[in-house]
């Protein structure tokens, strides 16, 4: 066995979130020699507003495949296949291939969210070679028998940008230190984040995702439950609301010097 190729791939698991409870058995795969194999692992997804009841948590299956070289004994791991089955609803399963290059691509959690039909920022390599920096998001509604879902994409060129649209809403921990960056990488994974916000001027707890598509950010209340991003109170129509009668237009003019210069950065 070829042991730098082993350590390589059960690299590769871990970076692509698959943790290292696969390493035997890809150990065992590869003593075996098989010109090529599948790993199987089967995850649980705690809904993220009740941790603590395991009947309202999504199931995922993932179906790891590996190949053998034809020239030498090196292993390979080429894509994997994920299944998910939304809690409560076994016949609504929806899955998706995911192609990994040199240990790189969607990972286990980024795959769990595309299915949930969430948008995942990455950078990607395209057909001709360039690096671009995109969002990807499944169109659940669109399916190939090939093929899957069509994948969805919107580069720097669409026009969305994750730190204005999180910048423009009322988001009363957003000065919390290291809060701002831990927002941003988990919406970047595509993650569904716990928030408080405003709403109407009101405060309430719930759950924030990008939406590149419209270029915003969908809210959620506690129970899942879609807010309409457009209620969302504005920091500039939060900041002329509650600034007194004689510094109304000071603050309008503030903040529209802050929203040119936040758009320039």
């Amino acid at each position: 066995m070829n042991e730098n190729n082993l350590e390589y791939l059960q690299n590769n698991l871990k970076y692509l979130g698959f943790g290292e409870s696969l390493n035997q058995q890809l150990k065992e795969s590869i003593d075996k020699a098989l010109p090529q194999f599948t790993l199987r692992l089967d995850i649980t997804m705690p809904a993220v507003n009740a941790k603590d009841k395991p009947e309202l948590a999504d199931k995922i299956q993932y179906q790891l495949d590996f190949s053998k070289s034809k020239e030498t004994d090196l292993y390979f791991f080429n894509k994997y296949q994920a299944f998910l089955e939304p809690a409560g609803k076994p016949y609504d399963t929806v899955d998706q291939i995911f192609f990994i290059n040199k240990g790189k691509g969607v990972t286990a959690k980024e795959s769990y969210n595309l299915l949930s039909g969430r948008a995942v920022n990455k950078d990607v390599v395209l057909k001709n070679g360039e690096k671009a920096n995109m969002w990807l998001k499944l169109d659940l509604s669109e399916r190939d028998p090939e093929k899957g879902y069509t994948v969805k994409n919107y580069g720097e060129n669409y026009g969305f940008s994750l730190a204005s649209s999180v910048d423009k809403f009322v988001l009363p921990d957003i000065d919390k230190p290291g809060f701002r960056d831990q927002l941003m990488k988990s919406l970047e994974r595509g993650n569904l984040h716990e928030v408080s916000f405003s709403k109407d001027g009101k405060g309430m707890k719930g759950f924030v995702a990008a939406n590149p598509q419209f270029k915003t950010l969908d809210f959620y209340d506690h129970n899942l439950r879609s807010v309409y991003s457009k209620a969302v109170d504005l920091k500039e129509v939060s900041a002329k609301v509650l600034a007194p009668d004689d510094k109304k237009e000071a603050v309008v003019e503030q903040a529209t010097v802050e929203k040119k210069t936040g758009r320039g950065r």
